[in-house]
């Protein structure tokens, strides 16, 4: 086995499951191909197996070959409204071919060997047969191998018929020419799925578009950032170097003494500006929305609180007589700030504005998602409702009810706040430690400041250098984008601006930069899908491609006339032997049904007494004991409900235990399978002593030594942890 991965989405619950590495590494890891998985309840024991099965398409088995509430336990994972399933398993096969099934958003089931072309079930149960038991109800189990009477004669029919359907496909061939209908009907489709494929293209070159476009807007907005930033970096710059050339450099220090100095200096210049920028940023957010300015400017308390904060450095804490009540007092106006914006703005989502804007927003995606995936015209058939006007009434419902985008600043208020009171504490023991430092090597006042502002100079000039980076990769980015070969005319904040008006003006939807990065985010995922959808229609394009060219291909009959009559006259031979068989799963069901006293016909009685020698055949003519060892059978005797063995020795059906009976079922089941490849799944299987399981592990091993067994898993409760067994 190669691998085993999957995601199960159960929606009701809210819950998302991987695959338990303690349960899928060993198997995948290992050569083996017979593996038991112990654990405790609820995890996820059974699961493994259904999701092979379902993989496997167990679920379309007859009820002859698996119970009927296993797979009603499989089909489940079918309903999309319950379960998300996903998943990539690959296995080997004993020939060292591939089978690969996999499933995935917005795709099917798909089932490939070796890399090949995708196959349906019916076309991989040819090839491989599925045992899934659950080996717990012992009349049930036992039941089982003598209605096995019934699997051996539809086995015997289903062959048969396949015969006379292979035959029958023949006949048809005899005065067949190619399917002119089949052949237009492939034509109209590959027309369809181009044309598709061309209004998903031009979907494509759209979004593209507007988001080359956004992209170029962002980048100026940027690119003014970073002048903006410059400018102010240039100016603190010059009267620090101002300042700090009417400072003398201490003397008569070590040289290591004076590195760990400058050190500290530089860690307290950095943590400062930390600080002040997200003070700054504080300040600018509520500057930027009058709303939000005159909610503080109205209220004397809010006034306080926030001139304390906008008058209020770093240094002013620290070096305050009460250090913890002046950092207290910074904190909580801080905290009182951000909760009032806050319930400002949620005051502001319940607005009837904000409520309308919003819904119809999400009513346009839907709309939108209806469009791309081609069945919005079940919208017109149901509301008489054309899908581009009603996008473009619900956009013009938008622009009248117009509301801020506070996601960005209510993101800020929450996270960006949080690292003030760690500045603060960090600042305070670096200061502690210069202090120190100042001190034992005899550092005055003016050797102290001479150290801090080389270190606010030298963090200055750092910033000033990444900014001057960025506005020079920006820059090129813009240049490039906009086919601009004069450098110059980005240099300033006037021309910037002027080029990001015009760029705007340009934009072929103005709505997408009402919020920018949003609307740069639902682009890109949008593209994905599309992509995604192009690529699954290519697929569809080559599958139709493929049966076209085969349906041109096709010739004539092969058959002459006297071989024509052979075939005839086989089929015809095949076919009384099907109604022979039918009749005897008639006499089967009856006996099936347990009214075995209407039997009194000699052949009847004669059937009975082979079907009772049949029974013990296919069950390899022994019988599973309590010590471990087995007796020979005979034939087991229908009307009495007796197993005659070896020795005379007569065993009631009733009295073989739980165990012994699951043992002898699944002994039989799987030494008389049928198949190129086999999958045993078993689940729960503790009702079986080990000497019982290890005899249906020896029934597994002939098929693994005739090179037929895929892989073999069971599972059995245990209250003491995971354990895999490899056998």
């Amino acid at each position: 086995m190669n691998n085993i991965d999957y995601t199960l989405d159960i929606i009701g619950e809210k819950k998302t499951y991987h695959p338990r590495e303690e349960f899928i590494l060993p198997i995948i890891n290992s050569n083996k191909k017979i593996f038991e998985i112990t654990a405790d309840n609820s995890y996820g024991k059974t699961f493994v197996l259904n999701l092979i099965a379902y993989a496997l398409e167990a679920d379309k088995l007859s009820d002859e070959r698996i119970l009927k509430s296993i797979k009603e336990s499989i089909a489940r994972y079918d309903d999309e409204k319950s379960y998300g399933l996903n998943y990539e398993i690959d296995l080997e096969l004993p020939d060292n071919k591939k089978l690969s099934l996999s499933k995935s958003i917005g795709r099917g089931k798909i089932i490939q060997i070796d890399d090949g072309a995708p196959i349906n079930h019916k076309i991989l149960h040819r090839d491989l047969t599925v045992i899934y038991d659950v080996p717990t109800n012992p009349n049930e189990r036992l039941n089982a191998v003598i209605k096995d009477l019934s699997v051996w004669n539809d086995n015997i029919k289903s062959k048969t018929i396949n015969i006379a359907k292979y035959f029958s496909n023949l006949s048809k061939e005899f005065d067949s020419v190619r399917n002119e209908d089949k052949i237009e009907k492939l034509e109209k489709n590959s027309i369809a799925i181009k044309n598709n494929i061309a209004d998903i293209e031009i979907r494509i070159k759209k979004k593209e578009s507007w988001l080359y476009e956004l992209e170029i807007y962002s980048n100026l907005k940027d690119l003014s950032l970073y002048l903006k930033k410059r400018l102010e970096l240039e100016t603190k710059l010059l009267k620090k170097q101002k300042a700090f050339k009417l400072l003398k450099k201490p003397s008569k220090i070590e040289k290591k003494d004076e590195l760990k100095i400058k050190g500290l200096n530089n860690e307290l210049a950095i943590l400062e500006k930390d600080f002040k920028e997200v003070i700054s940023k504080l300040i600018a957010e509520i500057n930027k929305d009058t709303e939000i300015e005159e909610l503080i400017v109205d209220d004397g308390l809010i006034v306080s609180y926030y001139d304390f904060i906008r008058n209020t450095e770093i240094n002013d804490i620290i070096q305050s007589d009460d250090y913890v009540a002046m950092q207290k007092k910074f904190i909580e106006s801080i905290e009182y700030i951000k909760d009032t914006i806050i319930r400002f703005i949620s005051e502001k989502k319940n607005n009837k504005s904000y409520i309308i804007h919003n819904s119809y927003k999400e009513l346009i995606n839907l709309l939108e998602e209806l469009v791309e995936n081609e069945i919005d015209h079940f919208l017109k058939s149901a509301t008489s409702v054309d899908s581009k006007k009603l996008k473009s009434s619900l956009e013009t419902i938008i622009n009248q009810h117009k509301v801020k985008d506070y996601d960005s600043l209510k993101s800020f208020l929450t996270t960006g706040l949080k690292p003030l009171g760690g500045y603060i504490s960090q600042f305070m023991r670096v200061q502690s430690q210069l202090n120190k430092e100042n001190k034992k090597k005899l550092v005055d006042d003016d050797g102290s400041k001479y150290y801090k502002i080389e270190a606010e100079l030298k963090d200055l000039k750092h910033t000033l250098k990444s900014v001057k980076n960025n506005f020079d990769l920006t820059c090129a980015t813009c240049a490039n984008d906009l086919k601009i070969l004069d450098l110059s005319r980005f240099d300033s904040l006037d021309k910037v601006s002027a080029i990001q008006y015009n760029v705007k003006q340009k934009i072929s939807n103005p709505q997408l930069l009402e919020n920018l990065n949003a609307s740069k985010t639902e682009i890109q995922r949008k593209l994905r899908d599309l992509r995604e959808k192009i690529k699954n229609l290519d697929s569809d394009k080559r599958l139709n491609e493929r049966a076209l060219e085969m349906e041109r291909a096709k010739k004539t009959s092969r058959y002459n006339d006297a071989q024509k009559n052979k075939i005839k006259s086989f089929l015809h031979t095949i076919s009384l032997i099907n109604v022979n068989l039918r009749s005897y799963a008639d006499l089967i069901s009856k006996i099936e049904g347990g009214n075995l006293s209407e039997f009194t016909a000699q052949e009847d009685v004669k059937f009975m007494e082979l079907a009772g020698k049949i029974i013990a055949y296919s069950m390899d003519n022994k019988l599973l004991r309590a010590d471990g060892d087995f007796v020979n059978l005979e034939f087991y005797d229908m009307i009495k409900q007796e197993f005659h063995c070896e020795n005379d020795i007569i065993i009631k059906k009733d009295d073989v235990s739980t165990g012994l009976a699951s043992a002898n079922y699944l002994k039989q089941r799987i030494e008389n399978v049928e198949g190129k490849y086999v999958v045993i799944l078993l689940d729960e299987i503790g009702n079986m002593a080990q000497n019982a399981l290890d005899s249906v592990i020896k029934s597994i091993k002939k098929i693994e030594d005739q090179n037929r067994l895929v892989m073999a898993v069971f599972t059995r409760p245990n209250s003491k942890g995971i354990k895999i067994i490899e056998y």
